[in-house]
């Protein structure tokens, strides 16, 4: 379905200039508000319920935050409800996919999502699709909680229909559950393990009874097997935002950010685009030295070797340097980060 085309004047206020995205909620263009003589990004959401648009609206616009990208207006247009929002630099997907961010940025854009998500929540609303798409990087770089497309006022249990990303849904949602706070902390926690580790924690399962069977049970690689430099501190914080029983996840928002405050790590581990006949390389910055780890198509009974050397002279180092079969890799793989992030404490 159609929604728009350039040169469409919608509400007749918003000119459509270009489109940004679409999906099965609909699309989202650039366009220019000629009440305000400015441009912004105007999603134009497929089968949305005017009631709620009308219910919604002084919630969205009432949303003032640093933390929050600004909704200006929200109403509906001959069937079709409209969503008038500031535009972004682009979201985090973007940036993450496919090698991932650094766990320190990433750590910095999540805890900045999650004070908008808190102050959503404060507001008696539920976001209900927070996902790598709907945090978007300002211009100055900052993260902010976008796309309200679907969030729901709670009723007077804390709860609304479950809507939203089925990728990001908690497994109680699939049992008839209803969203939830908690819900929406889970959805948190796959985004922050998706930033780091590039990915979705079940990203590529095609069909729904798969996807449901997969998320009732926990069944995701662990962070730390896709992305090994991703500290065991922080690989925990995201397991209990992931939690099956809700109870076991964060309460709030709110706690879910105070517990991302971790120290700051005098080593960083930076995935980078690996080089030629490389499979996986890291950039390891840090106060000394800066270092690279690289995997490598190995021979014989290796199946591949990980070689970490000087970024300048190329020395390598020897106790970080070795053969390994695909089944250890990851566990050696942790160890080396794990050496590499005691060291840089000490020096």
């Amino acid at each position: 379905m159609i929604l728009g085309t350039p040169g469409d004047s919608i509400a007749n206020r918003y000119l459509l200039l270009k489109p940004l995205g679409s999906g099965g909620f609909g699309q989202v263009w650039k366009a220019r508000d000629s009440h305000l003589n400015q441009v912004v990004a105007l999603k134009l959401i497929r089968n949305g319920d005017p009631g709620a648009t009308w219910h919604e609206a002084s919630l969205l616009t009432a949303l003032r935050s640093e933390h929050i990208l600004e909704v200006n207006n929200a109403d509906v247009f001959q069937g079709i409800t409209y969503l008038d929002t500031a535009l972004a630099a682009c979201s985090t997907d973007q940036r993450a996919q496919p090698l991932g961010v650094e766990p320190g940025l990433a750590v910095d854009w999540m805890r900045r999502a999650l004070r908008g998500l808190d102050l959503c929540h404060k507001r008696g609303l539920l976001h209900r699709d927070v996902k790598p798409q709907n945090i978007f990087l300002a211009l100055n770089g900052d993260a902010k909680l976008g796309d309200f497309g679907v969030a729901a006022h709670m009723d007077e249990a804390g709860t609304a229909e479950a809507h939203g990303d089925l990728r990001v849904w908690a497994p109680e949602l699939f049992t008839g559950g209803r969203a939830s706070i908690r819900s929406d902390v889970y959805s948190a926690a796959c985004t922050l393990y998706a930033l780091v580790a590039g990915g979705l924690p079940f990203d590529g399962i095609r069909q729904q009874i798969d996807l449901e069977a997969a998320i009732a049970q926990g069944s995701y690689i662990p962070v730390r097997d896709r992305a090994p430099h991703v500290s065991s501190a922080l690989a925990d914080k995201i397991k209990r935002g992931m939690a099956l029983d809700p109870a076991e996840r964060f309460p709030t928002a709110a706690s879910f950010d105070s517990a991302l405050a971790l120290p700051s790590q005098s080593r960083r581990f930076i995935p980078k685009p690996p080089h030629d006949g490389h499979l996986r390389c890291w950039a390891v910055a840090g106060p000394t030295s800066a270092l690279r780890v690289c995997i490598i198509a190995g021979t014989g009974s290796a199946c591949v070797s990980v070689e970490t050397r000087y970024e300048g002279s190329g020395n390598r180092v020897t106790q970080h340097c070795f053969g390994s079969t695909e089944a250890d890799l990851p566990k050696r793989l942790r160890a080396v980060f794990n050496n590499l992030r005691l060291n840089g404490r000490r020096s």
